[in-house]
Order: structure tokens, then C-alpha cells, then sequence
């Protein structure tokens, strides 16, 4: 009796440790994605004055907006390309065009991307431009890192599917 009390205990022990470390695992990504969002830039390490501030804010709301706009687009001709290509007899000339499209919104992107950076450096002292470009540096490394994970993780679990496939 006393032997099932202990067994019993040491259950409940590693289900609240089990419950516990998920929960902790659950809220590091969200915060991750906030800190992310909120030095997404490198504008929290510049020491901005108050104008310098708002026309940031400004310069990235409407860059967001427009990127948005053409993001959404891209989505939708995705989903039309998916369409396309599982019908019967899939047209080629609206594939190609649907693909044209989005390779011109995505360029698109990329240049509101570019024309937000610039904007933002124009408004900046040497010092912080200094700064400010040293961030962006760092940025693009972690960006490729999380991608190489990615993939990474992406690839293993493909492998372990078609493993368990040819079992």
C-alpha cells in the first residue's frame, strides 16, 4: 500500500514537472516573437529624439500597410496557382501569369522594403546610421540561421516519415 502511495506521488511529481516545462516552452516563442517586434529594427539602440521617433513610426506604419497590400496579394495567387494546378486540364498561360505576378508584388516588396530603410537612415545622425547599419548586419545572420534550423527541422521529419513509410 504504502509502495502504490509513493509510486503514485512520483507520478503526479512528473506530470506537474511534465505540465510546468511545457507551459514554459509555450510562452518562449511568444516572447521571442516580441522582443523580435519590438528591436526589430535597431531603432531601441539608437537614442532617438521624440521627432526622430515619430517619423519612424510613421515611415514603418506606412510601409507596412502597402507591404500588407501586396503580401495579401501573394497569398491569393498562391491559392489560385494551387487551384489551377489541381484541376483536370491546368492552363499553363494562367500559371505562368499567376507566377509573373507574384514574382513582380514580391519584387515590389523588396523595393518598399528598401525605400522604408533608406527613408528611415535619411532621418538619422552619422552615429547612429553607424549603429543602425551594425544592427542590420545581426539581423540578416539570425535570419539565416533560423532558416538553416528550419530546413533543418523540416528535412529530419521527412526523412523519419518516409522511414516509418518503408517499415
Amino acid at each position: 500500500m504504502k509502495k502504490l502511495d509513493v509510486n503514485m506521488k512520483v507520478l503526479i511529481a512528473i506530470i506537474a514537472l511534465f505540465g510546468i516545462s511545457l507551459s514554459l516552452m509555450a510562452q518562449s516563442p511568444q516572447k521571442q516573437r516580441q522582443m523580435q517586434h519590438r528591436d526589430q529594427s535597431g531603432i531601441a539602440k539608437l537614442d532617438l529624439t521624440e521627432d526622430q521617433e515619430a517619423e519612424i513610426k510613421t515611415i514603418h506604419l506606412a510601409q507596412m500597410k502597402t507591404v500588407q497590400q501586396l503580401t495579401d496579394e501573394v497569398k491569393i495567387n498562391r491559392a489560385k496557382i494551387n487551384a489551377s494546378i489541381n484541376k483536370d486540364n491546368p492552363d499553363m498561360k494562367e500559371i505562368v501569369s499567376l507566377v509573373e505576378a507574384n514574382g513582380k508584388l514580391l519584387t515590389d516588396i523588396q523595393i518598399k522594403q528598401i525605400e522604408s530603410k533608406i527613408e528611415v537612415r535619411s532621418l538619422l545622425t552619422d552615429e547612429q546610421k553607424v549603429i543602425y547599419n551594425s544592427h542590420s548586419g545581426q539581423r540578416k545572420r539570425s535570419r539565416f540561421i533560423a532558416q538553416h534550423r528550419r530546413t533543418s527541422k523540416v528535412r529530419a521529419e521527412r526523412m523519419d516519415r518516409m522511414e516509418r513509410h518503408y517499415r
